[in-house]
């Protein structure tokens, strides 16, 4: 059987999931945004070359998770809009409605399981 169109009540409450996820992710970004373009006032050591490859890696750890967390707000903003649309938690591949389980495991989801994948082997 077939996953159903959302009643009015999960509406609201995956409505209320999003602003939240969306208010810790923006959050998020803007601590990692401090640790990957600034410094903490101390100079790296000339002569310790593994200071210097420390503080790299550790930027570019951060500018990575800075990268993930900046898309993953691109497609809760994109599923808030989805909402105004009339169109949250219908599959933007196969029209279908996505079930309520892959919801509550990511409620920023596009597409039902089958359409990931293929859009996921499509590349």
């Amino acid at each position: 059987m077939g996953a159903r169109k959302l009643g009015n009540a999960d509406l609201a409450r995956f409505r209320a999931v999003l602003a939240h996820m969306r208010s810790e992710v923006a959050g998020d970004i803007g601590g990692l945004e401090a640790d990957a373009f600034s410094t903490d006032g101390q100079r790296v050591s000339i002569d310790n070359p593994a200071d210097i490859g420390s503080d790299s890696f550790a930027q570019e750890f951060s500018l990575e998770l800075l990268a993930r967390d900046e898309a993953t707000l691109v497609e809760i903003d994109a599923a808030i809009e989805r909402f105004e649309a009339g169109t949250f938690g219908q599959c933007e591949g196969c029209q279908t409605w996505i079930p309520k389980v892959r919801l509550n495991a990511m409620p920023y989801a596009r597409y039902c399981i089958e359409c990931q994948r293929e859009a996921e082997q499509a590349g």
